[in-house]
């Protein structure tokens, strides 16, 4: 079913053969990463298709973001479609990689990809506590932590870590684990290095962890970043 699979698209200029063979290996890593979103998310079982001349929806990997800085994103097309744009040198030159750690080109596709499924229309928000609405965004409130996946071959790839149904319940019971690498104790806590995106009657705004760094910060209020849409948008 085409609504049910993702598709990784190289628009970007790296073409060598070990960036063909580092792509691969994101592909299957998130495969296996979504049978861990899909048991937690129920509903939402998506497919990373080796094939790009497959049907589905695209997760595009480019050299330069629509404005400078940003790392990624997730919107709708002008037909109401999802898809996702990966900015490679914004990822690169900020020091990262390809395939190991929270800041590399296989984490911001996992995190794009899982925030692709949880929110395809990236359009929900649920109320916390204090009234507030919180964005859907599974992978922004732990967005600078990720975890190995281990493919057949030996090879380790990083993929984003990612909150559970349970982040957004107010009266889960304590103790509960709210996201997949158990960093965070409650709903709605934010990672030292994460971010959230709230609306209240004064508007919209992010919420910073403590430690989260400048330059992510700066990439969030460009015209490219989710964030920057979702205030545009309220």
């Amino acid at each position: 079913m085409a609504g049910r699979a993702l598709k990784i698209v190289n628009e970007s200029s790296h073409r060598a053969a070990r960036v063909t063979a580092a792509i691969d290996a994101v592909r299957q890593a998130i495969n296996i990463q979504l049978r861990d979103v899909a048991r937690q998310w129920g509903e939402y079982v998506f497919t990373v298709v080796a094939d790009a001349r497959a049907q589905g929806f695209d997760i595009v990997l480019l050299d330069d973001p629509d404005a400078a800085d940003a790392l990624g994103y997730h919107d709708l097309d002008r037909h109401g479609l999802p898809y996702a744009r990966v900015f490679v040198d914004a990822i690169l030159e900020n020091d990262g990689t390809w395939l190991r750690g929270a800041n590399s080109v296989s984490a911001t596709i996992s995190h794009e990809v899982c925030e692709l499924v949880g929110d395809p229309t990236a359009n929900h928000w649920v109320e916390n506590a204090r009234g507030a609405l919180v964005a859907v965004e599974l992978c922004d409130p732990v967005e600078s932590c990720a975890y190995p996946i281990r493919l057949r071959d030996g090879r380790r790839v990083s993929v984003s870590n990612f909150v559970y149904p349970d982040w957004f319940n107010p009266y889960v019971a304590p103790g509960t684990q709210v996201d997949h690498m158990g960093v965070l104790h409650k709903p709605f806590e934010i990672a030292t290095d994460g971010y959230v995106i709230h609306h209240t009657s004064a508007g919209t705004r992010n919420i910073w962890g403590r430690t989260y760094p400048l330059w992510r910060k700066a990439a969030k209020r460009k015209p490219a970043s989710r964030t920057y849409l979702r205030h545009r948008l309220g």
